[in-house]
């Protein structure tokens, strides 16, 4: 769902009326959408990242990828091998990883429809 004019909050609290109109469309994700993927490993040297194919210099310390990046690893809990329940990763061993990023949208990137901030989601939830 993309928000095309936003809203920016209540003229009146009373009432229940918006300062603005505001317009949103909502997007088929069999045309539109952000596709990220995410691989963690020991033996990768650094946290990379790549946008619609290219690898973004500078990513490894960028405030909001870190963000991102950091946040989740401090979420992190074991993970569970869903067929034999053994422990494949402990929670610990999470910040000893490092991770390569590649995300593409099938829209325009930079055309003010919130392309990093699918990208970004699609991370979190990966």
């Amino acid at each position: 769902n993309i928000a095309c004019v936003k809203y920016w909050g209540k003229a009146s609290v009373e009432h229940n009326t918006p300062i603005n109109s505001s317009v949103s469309v909502t997007l088929d994700q069999s045309d539109l959408r952000a596709v990220t993927t995410a691989a963690a490993s020991k033996s990768f040297p650094t946290d990379r990242l790549w946008l619609n194919g290219t690898e973004e210099d500078g990513a490894a310390t960028s405030k909001r990828f870190r963000a991102c990046v950091d946040g989740v690893r401090r979420l992190a809990t074991d993970r569970i091998d869903p067929d034999t329940g053994a422990v494949v990763v402990k929670a610990e061993e999470w910040t000893r990883m490092n991770v390569h990023v590649a995300s593409y949208n099938t829209f325009p990137t930079a055309a003010g429809l919130a392309s990093s901030a699918a990208g970004y989601a699609a991370l979190v939830a990966a």
